[in-house]
């Protein structure tokens, strides 16, 4: 079954802790940080406020996707998978979801991606998506790969 996105609510702050604090989502999300309840309360308030959304399956909240503003245009994004859903191609999934509402609703001309160097998984899942590394940047624990992705031919103005 495929998963279905909704925005994201401030009453997800529960669900979402859970998944925030399993640790192979916060190794690399959250340079392996656990997050206390607060902490966590407070990105799900700036998800809503910017429009993410969570990954629903079959009813339940599996995880996040969010194309989180970085500037005055650039957005970059964000996903937060269970680890129980890993492998199945949920991950891609969302994103591509996400990434196409960002490029037809929000016409956003490029979408941003940073990849922890050691976090493999993401950097095949920006290879997927369709991402082109842009160089690197260092980070609070690992020096990441930066990633971009254009919006296709077929959707510019």
């Amino acid at each position: 079954m495929s998963p279905v996105l909704r925005p994201v609510e401030p009453g997800d702050g529960d669900v979402l802790h859970a998944i925030f604090t399993e640790p192979g989502v916060r190794q690399y999300l959250f340079d392996d940080v656990l997050l206390s309840r607060d902490e966590t309360q407070a990105h799900v308030d700036a998800a809503c406020a910017h429009g993410a959304w969570v990954i629903c399956l079959d009813g339940t909240v599996v995880g996040l996707v969010s194309l989180r503003p970085t500037g005055t245009v650039d957005r970059e994004l964000i996903i937060a998978v269970s680890e129980r859903c890993w492998g199945g191609g949920m991950a891609y999934e969302a994103a591509d979801v996400a990434l196409r509402r960002g490029f037809e609703m929000l016409r956003l001309p490029r979408v941003l991606a940073g990849v922890d160097l050691p976090n493999q998984r993401s950097h095949r899942l920006m290879a997927r998506l369709g991402f082109v590394p842009t160089g690197e940047s260092d980070g609070p624990k690992y020096r990441a790969k930066n990633y971009e992705l254009v919006r296709p031919a077929d959707l510019s103005d």
